[in-house]
């Protein structure tokens, strides 16, 4: 089991279930299988068990159905800050961008990798804007993200869509 909590969050199944956590605010085990329905339910239930092993999910609630416990669970927000800290940021923000790079590595090295129907791709924009206008803009593409996170059904498949906000480019001459 990865001990490292950024090993655990960057784990595209883990990731998928402390967002869905992100939306509903708790939820069952049982319905946490139903939303995440592409990934098999004990591939999911080993995830939720390291998940609760690193303390970022709590289990909230805990009932019998059928012989079986049913759990309800919640994200551990406290744990999740304690872990976000400017100390380790740029620890972070490596680990994330080695994360993404081996995806593209991966996919790249494939011999019947397809860009363009794959729809990947790379943009980098500057923006200029004020803190209330990035604010606004942070507020309007975390209601994009909310509104376009829908269930699996057929058709749909999963993609990895990845935003950094870089700091600026340092000026030598100040």
């Amino acid at each position: 089991m990865p001990k490292d909590i950024y090993e655990i969050m960057l784990n595209p199944t883990r990731m998928r279930i402390v967002q869905t956590l992100a939306i509903h605010e708790n939820i069952t085990t049982m319905e946490l299988c139903e939303v995440i329905k592409d990934v098999p339910r004990t591939t999911l239930y080993r995830h939720i068990s390291i998940l609760i092993d690193a303390n970022i999910l709590a289990v909230i609630a805990e009932k019998k159905i059928r012989g079986s416990l049913e759990r309800t669970l919640a994200l551990n927000v406290d744990e999740l800050k304690r872990h976000n800290t400017t100390e380790d940021i740029s620890q972070q923000a490596l680990r994330f961008m080695m994360n993404t790079y081996v995806k593209f590595e991966k996919y790249f090295g494939r011999d019947n990798f397809m860009p363009g129907t794959n729809k990947i791709f790379i943009n980098n924009t500057v923006m200029m804007l004020s803190d209330q206008e990035f604010d606004l803009f942070l507020s309007e593409l975390q209601a994009l993200f909310v509104k376009y996170h829908f269930e699996v059904v057929e058709g749909r498949k999963a993609r990895d869509i990845s935003i950094i906000s870089a700091p600026p480019a340092v000026n030598e001459n100040e």
